[in-house]
């Protein structure tokens, strides 16, 4: 498998270009305490709002996660939704060379989330076919964007401007001038799609294409894979099985499944969009095809463990794949992958939060006070104090846990990114490092003995949760 620093070396230039149907997606969140007395269902009461990039829009996020430059040509409407996307757009730094109309409503998806769970999804889209000027705008952008791109991704979902004249285009000029294709197709017949790299559909738009009985198993995959694959002059096949994993096949013959990734499925919007980027991003830099499958089935492993459309950052990936190659050793970041992640969460709009501590003995009190850290921003760094450092500070005795099993049990919880050690008394050159946005620290400090606070835009400080201690614990106090 390529490494983190091979990988970055060989991304630096690379460009990719998205085609497609794009899509906002809302979230709204809240508490559901009672049934409505008009109708038999649940009142859910709103804690708060999100809005992210759907459809192509979230491919498109998630290979600007992977740290590929990339653009986008689609179109949205001249609505609130419409700016909302293409503002969204404009934070991750996406190059819009689309079409704003006047003629469409902007796609949007709204999930109401209760109970950590989806309760309903309202739906507003118009799936109008392009007209010869808007074909003639879109022409005109592919040009140009094809020209300066290494990868291209058609992603069709039937919302209407993925014409077979503009795909047929998209894919001639793409092989004319030797550039990777790839296309997640909703359409039923593939004919549009001819000659294409590779197509990566579900198992259900796999067996619609087929248009015969075909069961979900490697044998009738690869089998009916093969089919397509001669019919629609295709190098490839990777098809996503839900909880069977995705299987690929390839023109030549050979095949491969790799099994679901997610240990806790929560929400499985937008995985196909994150196999996809993945698959193009690892493309793009020379990986092999079985390399490029596995990171995509990791990636999408870490994408259906989180609520709504995420976008995995290269750094969370490469770390996961480090996870899965050395599962016997604990997973502790140096300062400079720390400090890249870092960059490459500020250059994607997210807001990173610090924190740091000993964390000998981990308990109810430290897990309750790091969700609340991480609530205050998108990504939380965990700054780790060695063993030397521990005993300088709390003395000969301790700590009871050495660094590495310390730094395996924060690593292995949801709410943390990653893990630094710092062998000074103080974290401030960690903090210097790093760059965070946020620091937080737990307890009953003053703002003015806060060390580092003058290398962060904001500092919170958690009260610690009553009764919860270890020097309690040691003592023999319990909990």
């Amino acid at each position: 498998m390529i490494t983190y620093q091979e990988y970055e070396r060989r991304s630096k230039n690379v460009k990719c270009l998205v085609y497609g149907d794009l899509m906002l997606d809302k979230y709204i969140y809240g508490s559901i305490g009672r049934i409505s007395p008009e109708a038999p269902v649940p009142v859910v009461l709103t804690d708060r709002e999100e809005a992210a990039l759907g459809g192509a829009a979230n491919v498109a996020g998630n290979i600007r996660a992977m740290g590929i430059q990339v653009s986008i040509i689609g179109r949205i409407g001249n609505d609130a939704e419409g700016f909302m996307l293409n503002e969204k757009l404009e934070t991750k730094g996406i190059q819009f060379q689309g079409i704003k109309s006047d003629q469409v409503q902007t796609t949007t998806k709204t999930r109401v989330i209760g109970m950590n769970q989806q309760i309903l999804r309202v739906d507003k889209e118009e799936a109008a076919k392009l007209d010869g000027e808007g074909t003639k705008r879109v022409c005109e952008s592919l040009e140009y964007c094809i020209s300066r791109s290494d990868v291209v991704i058609i992603s069709d979902y039937n919302k209407g401007i993925c014409t077979d004249e503009i795909c047929r285009k998209i894919i001639e000029q793409a092989r004319r001038q030797k550039k990777i294709v790839l296309v997640d197709a909703k359409a039923k017949d593939w004919t549009k799609y001819e000659g294409a790299d590779l197509i990566t559909p579900n198992f259900k738009e796999f067996k619609e294409a087929v248009g015969s009985a075909c069961s979900n198993t490697e044998e009738d995959i690869v089998k009916y894979g093969l089919e397509l694959c001669h019919k629609y002059s295709l190098k490839g096949l990777l098809i996503t099985r839900s909880q069977l994993g995705m299987t690929y096949v390839g023109r030549d013959g050979s095949f491969y499944t790799y099994q679901s990734q997610a240990r806790e499925v929560f929400d499985v919007s937008g995985a196909g969009d994150t196999v996809m980027a993945v698959l193009a991003a690892f493309l793009s830099v020379h990986s092999p095809i079985d390399e490029a499958v596995y990171a995509s089935n990791t990636a999408a492993g870490i994408a259906v463990g989180r609520f709504g459309t995420y976008n995995v950052l290269k750094q969370e990936l490469f770390t996961e794949l480090k996870k899965k190659e050395n599962r016997d050793r604990t997973l502790i970041w140096s300062w400079e992958e720390a400090a890249a992640f870092c960059r490459q969460c500020n250059e994607y709009g997210e807001k990173v939060v610090f924190t740091n501590g000993c964390f000998d003995i981990l308990h109810r009190g430290h897990i309750e006070y790091l969700n609340k850290a991480r609530d205050l921003g998108e990504r939380l760094i965990v700054g780790l104090n060695t063993d030397d450092s521990v005993k300088r500070l709390k003395g000969a005795c301790r700590p009871v846990n050495n660094q590495a099993d310390r730094a395996y049990l924060l690593s292995a919880l949801e709410c943390v990114d990653g893990v630094v050690l710092f062998d000074e008394d103080t974290p401030y050159r960690l903090i210097e490092c790093l760059k965070p946005d946020l620091l937080v620290k737990g307890g009953d400090y003053e703002l003015e003995n806060i060390v580092g606070r003058n290398l962060v835009d904001e500092v919170v400080i958690l009260p610690f949760v009553d009764g919860y201690s270890t020097t309690k614990i040691l003592r023999g106090g319990g909990i």
